[in-house]
């Protein structure tokens, strides 16, 4: 009786093991030919020969033109910027009509001055441009003309970005 009811479990897994078989073999394969298709996107390679056209020296451009004196209004204060260190670094500030401008390798030692109604906005950062060390960088924020007489000033050293503000 065992004997009969191994001889049938045989069979039967013997059948469905044969039946997926067949079945496989003979049902189309389901992955295509190219499992990522890429997208044509109009790219092109540059005609040029690489190395035949020589680095750009074009200096270093705002994100926009910066206001040096508000457009409305007196101008009592006069804030210089500056940033000192070796080499590039990108700088951020606030002009006269508190819009911050961006300036992207700047030659340092940098420096700016503007005129401004008040100081509620007066900022300067700066950056390396790259995290390969460049040694110190420093900022300095100096505002004369307040009405407390004495120049305010701010100066701070960085490592890799450095911060100065008043107000």
């Amino acid at each position: 009786m065992i004997a009969v009811v191994v001889t049938l479990v045989l069979i039967v897994c013997g059948c469905v093991c044969g039946a997926g078989l067949l079945l496989e073999a003979s049902s189309p394969d389901p992955v295509a030919g190219e499992p990522y298709p890429v997208p044509d996107d109009g790219w092109t390679a540059p005609s040029a020969e690489p190395g035949t056209a020589g680095p750009t020296t074009a200096a270093p451009i705002p994100t926009k033109k910066p206001i040096t004196r508000p457009t409305s209004g007196p101008a009592p204060v006069t804030v210089v910027y500056e940033v000192t260190g070796s080499g590039t670094a990108d700088i951020a500030y606030y002009d006269a009509e508190s819009d911050l401008i961006h300036v992207d390798a700047a030659k340092l030692p940098w420096r700016t001055t503007i005129r401004t109604d008040g100081q509620s906005r007066v900022m300067v950062e700066a950056t390396w441009p790259d995290i390969d060390y460049h040694g110190p960088i420093d900022c300095t924020v100096t505002v004369t003309g307040t009405d407390a007489g004495k120049p305010i000033v701010d100066k701070t050293r960085g490592y890799w970005r450095t911060t100065c503000e008043v107000g």
